[in-house]
């Protein structure tokens, strides 16, 4: 059986976060709950969770550590 590599040339699916999401996810990274994103960004902490749903759904992961891992990971956001 032949093993497949991958094609560096080949696009990789690309994910795409709002600056808002990119925004909300930064804040995770740095420590920060849903109540004090909102806080911060002047939204409910359940728009800031809605927020952070569809970043772990983009980036097919399942908690929001996960997320921040894979987004600093694609470049997505910066570690700090």
């Amino acid at each position: 059986m032949e093993s497949v590599s991958e094609d560096p040339d080949r696009p990789r699916n690309v994910v795409s976060l709002s600056p808002r999401e990119q925004e909300c996810l930064q804040w995770v990274c740095r420590g920060k709950s849903s109540a004090d994103i909102g806080t911060i960004l002047s939204l409910s902490p359940r728009t800031v969770d809605s927020y952070l749903e569809k970043v772990c759904s983009k980036l097919r992961v399942r908690t929001r550590v996960e997320a921040v891992a894979s987004a600093v990971r694609q470049g997505l956001i910066e570690a700090e």
